[in-house]
């Protein structure tokens, strides 16, 4: 069958920006023949089921109608540049296969007396639709247990059952559709599959091969005399559809490779608006060598064996460059080609020749052909300040063209070396991808996220990323521990932030700083002030940073007008720009004597940087008490190139007993609900803004935590007087009542403790033990990926970078999920 679809204080400090350019990686493509298992999820390769007996009514019946494809339509229509193609939506139905069932119309059972083993057979109609996927939730089924997905053409997929946890079925084509399970006779009485919805993938609308505008050039039409590594782009570049929210999406991508030989780990880059969350990357189907046979043959139809991988990991992601990692938990074919990259700049670079093979509207490979503009302003033709050069790279369309689909293929060099990945159009006229003229196309830049997905792409022995997801209908924690008995245990646990006489460093070592600009009043003679992100949607701050105090009623200044920048070295430009939702002062904050000096700002969208969590009564005794050394993050003026700047500085510090700041400001002034540090450097020529900067130690597992934040104290006039901070510890319980977030976990490297995406880094060859602990009302279901099973501990040995999924379901009976 043809588918037609796929169609405050001040400080004396140190620069943290950095005195240099580091020098460019770079890889080239490369082509891995003996690749090692993925562990994970496993599908079987497909193969022909030539059963005869099988049941002659449906047990669940789905159908795409016209108003569903309507529906699908007006999505299309509404989109944006920027926005994954929709392609299918979500059908609910509750039915299941149960083990020990008797067979009927709708379900047939078969016994194999010499095997023992039985399988039970059910029918789905699927009307009017190009094709679908099933979702499929295990049930006590014994871990050899095989489920199988056919159709009348005995089309098959089998999937051996793993940790039990629900999953997507691969696309499957025809008007009936069977699942099937294989198990043995001794299975569990309440064993067997449910079946909770379909993705009704639509298809009948329109032959779109034929209609895609006429720019658009079939890829199989071009050789390696326009492009010398067109062949291995051809082999790397993948359609792939995921769901999200109800709906079913399809975009590109394709795979990278890594600078470490030794091992064969299929990275995959797209754009972050098309996978951006754990549960949707393991939705993730990549058809690779989806392609006409020759040039302009038309669209093939979806084949037995179009469907390559199942399921993905999300590494890292990030909506400032539209750039999204993921790592498939399958391999690809075994001819494919990963690209290579390099971290070199070429948003600059005027007249550079790039290409890019997509898959538009879901078609067969295309071909297009760029040249960078760098004489054309992204802030004119995007309308918008944050598509920034530099951040994305801007180019005009040679030949060939993308279209909805394409989002997140590839812009590669013409040796085969990735430099960026699809946005989309921007201009005057992109409703018509054919105007190049009035549009531009806009790619995140590889070289601006290069150092948040180095630590995969060009690993290091000593701090190998160890990538733990939390999947399921429930909740729950996962911790590490570390061997102390292996060699490299000590090296890993013993790792500790340099705080003191440290060089100057890039804001990614300080990736929580927050710059607030407020725009109502001033504060110090300034319209600053600093916080720190402590969650995805929150900020920590002062709450006298948030009061208007010119006339002493102090009132909250409005939402609208704080901006938070995150993710850069500089106050004014760079890096995620934010808006404020709402404003939460602590509720017994005295703007007088600053006790309770807290509040926290909701953001109306998430910041994509690493939180830092603060210092609960449990661990202050170690980390932060008299005596203890930590660091103070804030924004300086400066000359960079004979310009003015305000740029991101630290001073060292030392947490002094609270009688040194009784002694400088009153002994009734400082609160058990205060902090009291002294500098430790005498330069007080260069001056710190530091207002709501967050004071971190080290956490004792190669990180930091926070222990306060900046509330009031010295001036550069007097360098040697105290600085108070608000003292974290006794106000974690109040931010986990407004944040409704676990914020006593530690982050950092050495350390997974945290939410449902949790990465830190390991020496090679430490032993590293991952503990899974459900909250009440949750049970643990298993493991996948690098570890498995379903006991509650698992060891991993780090000999390359690792992905694990643990599974945690809700306890509750009748609870279900579908975005999954």
């Amino acid at each position: 069958m043809e588918i037609d679809r796929l169609s405050g204080g001040v400080i004396p400090l140190i620069f943290l920006v950095a005195m240099g350019t580091a020098s460019a990686e770079s890889v080239d493509p490369q082509q891995h023949v003996d690749e090692q298992k993925v562990q994970g999820q496993e599908t079987l390769p497909p193969l022909r089921n030539k059963r005869t007996d099988l049941p002659t009514e449906a047990k669940a019946s789905f159908e795409l109608s016209a108003a569903d494809r309507e529906r699908i339509a007006e999505r299309n229509r509404k989109a944006t540049s920027g926005a994954p193609l929709t392609i299918g939506l979500l059908q609910r139905v509750d039915t299941a296969i149960a083990v020990g069932e008797t067979g009927g119309e709708a379900l047939t059972v078969h016994r194999d007396a010499e095997s023992g083993l039985t399988t039970y057979t059910a029918k789905l109609d699927i009307e009017e639709a190009a094709g679908a996927r099933v979702l499929l939730k295990p049930t006590n089924l014994p871990a050899d247990a095989v489920i199988s997905v056919f159709n009348d053409a005995g089309d098959t997929t089998q999937y051996r059952v793993g940790s039990g946890e629900r999953f997507w079925t691969n696309t499957v084509t025809g008007s009936s559709v069977y699942v099937e399970i294989e198990t043995a006779a001794n299975a569990a009485e309440d064993a067997g599959v449910r079946i909770e919805a379909a993705m009704l993938i639509d298809g009948g609308s329109r032959a779109f091969c034929e209609t895609n505008p006429s720019c658009i050039q079939d890829g199989s039409c071009h050789t390696q005399r326009e492009w010398p590594a067109i062949d291995k782009a051809r082999k790397a570049v993948a359609h792939i559809n995921f769901i999200e929210d109800g709906w079913g999406y399809i975009c590109s991508g394709a795979l990278l490779a890594d600078t470490d030989d030794d091992t064969t780990i299929p990275y995959f880059l797209t754009a972050d608006h098309c996978v951006n969350d754990p549960d949707v990357a393991a939705t993730v189907e990549t058809w690779f060598n989806y392609k006409t046979p020759f040039c302009n043959a038309g669209c093939p139809p979806i084949l037995p064996a179009t469907a390559s991988t199942l399921g993905a990991t999300l590494l890292q992601h990030s909506a400032v460059d539209d750039h999204s990692l993921l790592a498939l938990d399958e391999m690809p074919p075994a001819d494919a080609w990963y690209l290579g990259w390099t971290s070199d700049p070429v948003a600059g670079a005027d007249g550079t020749l790039a290409f890019r093979i997509s898959h538009p509207n879901g078609s067969p490979q295309t071909y297009s052909a760029y040249r960078i503009d760098r004489g054309t302003s992204p802030t004119d033709y995007c309308a918008t300040k944050t598509m920034s050069r530099g951040r994305f790279i801007v180019s005009r369309s040679l030949a060939g063209a993308t279209d909805g689909g394409s989002s997140g293929a590839p812009l590669i060099l013409g040796d085969g070396r990735v430099v960026g990945q699809l946005f989309g159009l921007c201009g005057y006229s992109v409703d018509d991808v054919c105007d190049f003229d009035s549009n531009v196309t806009m790619d995140g830049a590889f070289a601006n996220y290069f150092d948040e997905v180095a630590q995969w792409l060009s690993p290091n022995e000593d701090g190998l990323p160890l990538t733990v997801q939390k999947l399921g209908t429930g909740e729950g924690l996962v911790r590490s521990s570390v061997d102390d008995g292996s060699d490299t245990a000590e090296t890993s646990a013993a790792a500790t932030a340099a705080l003191l006489g440290s060089e100057p460093v890039e804001q990614s070592e300080w990736p929580w700083q927050a710059a607030l600009k407020i725009t109502t009043w001033r504060i110090n003679g300034k319209w600053t002030c600093s916080g720190s992100v402590i969650a995805p949607t929150w900020i920590l701050t002062a709450a006298h940073c948030i009061v208007d105090d010119i006339d002493e009623r102090y009132n909250t200044v409005a939402p609208a007008n704080i901006q938070v920048r995150t993710g850069s070295d500089h106050f004014e430009y760079g890096g995620q720009t934010s808006s404020v939702k709402r404003i939460v002062k602590h509720p017994e904050f005295d703007p007088i004597t600053r006790d309770h000096d807290i509040a926290l700002l909701e953001l109306k969208s998430p910041v994509y940087v690493h939180p830092v969590r603060p210092v609960t009564w449990e661990r202050e005794p170690t980390l932060a008490c008299p005596g203890i050394m930590g660091a103070v993050t804030g924004w300086s003026d400066t000359d960079v190139c004979g310009q003015s700047s305000v740029v991101l500085s630290k001073v060292d510090t030392s947490i002094e007993d609270p009688d040194i700041c009784r002694s400088a400001y009153g002994s009734t002034s400082i609160t058990g609900n205060m902090l009291c540090t002294s500098s430790l450097i005498e330069d007080d020529t260069l001056c710190q803004e530091d207002d709501g900067a967050p004071l971190v130690v080290d956490n004792g597992r190669g990180g930091y935590t926070q222990a306060g934040i900046v509330s009031w104290g010295n001036s550069c006039e007097t360098p040697d007087a105290p600085t108070v901070y608000t003292r974290l510890a006794p106000h974690v319980e109040w931010m986990e009542y407004v944040t409704g977030d676990d914020l006593s976990s530690d982050v950092g490297p050495g350390v997974i403790d945290c939410g449902s995406n949790c990465i830190s880094q390991f020496a090679k060859d430490t032993l590293v033990t991952l503990t899974a602990t459900a909250i009440p009302g949750s049970v643990f279901a298993g493991w996948d990926g690098a570890c498995a099973g379903t006991e509650s501990t698992c060891d991993v040995t780090m000999t390359q970078a690792l992905n694990v999924k643990a599974m945690f379901n809700s306890a509750k009976l009748g609870a279900r999920s579908c975005s999954n």
